[in-house]
């Protein structure tokens, strides 16, 4: 945003924004709070409550708890294609042993809704403070191209109604406040969906009619809510992201964001994308919803492909990265690490990264699955230069950890005790364009549009072939010239678990499009079982501790 209010510095804390006193929601978050109360004694409040909600997406409480990465840690080891090696600290055991019903439902749960609460108090807080998100309701947004700002830093807009409606510069940032708003509201409510329901293929057509978690917006904050299906949620979700994008959109020139940790059109683009992708039922191909869910999810992946504002990872690239740096031109969105934000041991790279003082350094290694690597990547694609992202099953001291992937921005290559990383200031990876172009392959898929399909995936594999090896180029052109109908959904799934590995997609790839697979022979747990995407352990379950706030929940 232009002329930027001065903002409000916060701690990285939660920012409860109160107004039900005596509510069951009234839960004690981490940090430092705001109340209610205080805000007539605060400049740009909207901006200091915004900066305190981005901040629970990276908030450390402990050393397995750290926001979104942390969740991230929780599926993709669930899911099997991440295994934890050893419980020497054991943090992530309960994930390597499928207990869901564990402390990490309760913390997804309890972080999840305390954002919700500061984001419907603030979204509640803009509404009374200012008429300006009414006002442009009952005209309508500008028509492309129409708003205009003069010498004085004041703003007009023809909007959709044709009156001509007249903005100020804090009117026009209190509307970019409101569309993240929505697109984080519409971002937790498409998470819950896709973690707290079962799927069609777990329960048949009913699961879209069980009642799992409660709804709230900026109008019901004072009771508890009832269950809703996944319907109800997912269209929620959709809703909101939808409001932001319009938002977005009609105001794009001058809501442009100061960093990557703000959500701006092209990443909700991407989250309602994904959304989309995820609430679809591919065993009803014939339902219009369907049909539409897949389209929507393609046409919104395409829009951030198009834009041009991200580019993929290159070929030249890909062993360089670490995946360490949020300026790379691949990330949509992620978590500049600061001194100030850096949260130790606890953090992605303080648990995966070997080359940081760590637990993956001290034992509890975060590894790819022995399958996953031998028969997929090795053994299907040998053309495939991601190979390199892991070290060589053969390796003596981490065998298969991601050290080509993620690694430390300050040490990348030593793992003797005075080398290493101490300070942990690497940067966290939410989003990348590569995930659009997956997310538009599958869509097209689904639709039919094999070619379209193969062109989106294509663009990614044509990046990731082993440079200067004649048996790799021949290898890779001899599987782009076999790709059809019959097997490039199942390329697509290859992709998705190969591609964005460690990037928090594996859970739901593997319940969305996953076949039985067998755990590797490296997991600590259940090594050489055999799982299914249909078993109740890869749903999280609303945690007991809920029915005592909630009466609605038995």
């Amino acid at each position: 945003m232009k002329n930027k209010l001065n903002i409000l510095v916060l701690s990285a804390a939660a920012i409860a924004l109160s107004s039900c006193a005596s509510s069951f929601l009234d839960r004690d978050p981490q940090g430092n709070t705001i109340l209610q109360n205080q805000y007539e004694q605060l400049d740009n409040t909207v901006e200091g409550s915004v900066r305190g909600i981005y901040s629970l997406l990276y908030e450390y409480s402990d050393h397995d708890q750290f926001g979104k990465r942390s969740i991230d840690l929780y599926t993709d080891i669930l899911s099997g294609d991440m295994a934890l090696t050893s419980y020497t600290y054991g943090w992530f055991q309960y994930d390597e042993q499928g207990m869901t019903s564990t402390d990490r439902t309760g913390y997804i749960w309890s972080q999840y809704y305390l954002m919700l609460r500061n984001i419907n108090n603030t979204v509640a807080l803009v509404k009374t403070q200012s008429d300006i998100v009414a006002r442009v309701a009952e005209h309508g947004l500008p028509h492309e191209g129409s708003l205009k700002e003069d010498k004085n830093g004041d703003f007009t807009y023809k909007a959709e109604d044709g009156d001509t409606i007249a903005l100020t510069q804090n009117e026009v940032d209190v509307l970019g406040y409101y569309a993240q708003l929505m697109a984080l509201r519409g971002y937790l409510y498409a998470n819950l969906a896709q973690l707290y329901f079962p799927t069609p293929k777990q329960m048949g057509e009913s699961a879209s009619e069980i009642k799992f978690v409660p709804i709230y917006t900026e109008d019901n904050l004072d009771s508890p809510q009832p269950l809703a299906t996944c319907v109800e949620v997912s269209t929620q979700a959709h809703s909101d992201l939808e409001t932001a994008i319009a938002y977005f959109d009609a105001f794009d020139e001058y809501l442009m964001r100061e960093t990557k940790l703000r959500i701006d059109g092209s990443v909700a683009r991407g989250i309602l994308a994904y959304s989309y992708l995820n609430s679809a039922n591919s065993d009803r191909i014939d339902s219009e919803v369907n049909k539409n869910a897949y389209t929507r999810a393609a046409q919104l992946a395409d829009e951030v492909i198009t834009s041009g504002q991200y580019q993929m990872l290159q070929s030249r690239e890909l062993l360089t990265t670490g995946f360490n740096d949020l300026s790379h031109s691949s990330w949509m969105w992620g978590q500049d690490v600061t001194v100030e934000t850096a949260s130790g041991l606890g953090s992605w790279f303080g648990q995966v990264d070997i080359h940081s003082y760590s637990y993956a350094w001290a034992g509890d290694t975060k590894v790819i699955d022995e399958i996953l690597y031998n028969e997929v990547i090795v053994g299907k694609y040998p053309w495939d230069n991601r190979v390199n992202w892991f070290r060589s099953k053969e390796d003596k001291n981490f065998p298969l950890c991601p050290d080509g992937k993620f690694f430390s921005a300050k040490c990348p290559t030593s793992t003797k005790q005075d080398d290493i990383d101490r300070e942990w200031l690497s940067d966290n990876v939410f989003m990348r364009i590569e995930a659009m172009y997956l997310i538009a392959a599958e869509a097209q898929y689904r639709l039919g549009n094999d070619a379209l399909a193969i062109n989106y995936l294509t663009a990614i594999t044509d990046e990731r072939v082993k440079p200067n090896d004649a048996a790799a180029t021949a290898a890779y052109a001899s599987f782009k010239s076999g790709l059809n109908h019959n097997n490039l959904l199942e390329a697509i799934y290859d992709n998705w678990r190969i591609e964005m590995w460690g990037e928090g997609y594996a859970l739901q790839t593997f319940r969305r499009l996953g076949v039985e697979k067998t755990r590797g022979g490296n997991h600590a747990s259940d090594a050489g079982s055999k799982v299914q995407p249909t078993d109740p352990k890869y749903t999280f379950q609303v945690p007991s501790s809920e029915s005592t706030y909630n009466p609605n929940v038995e």
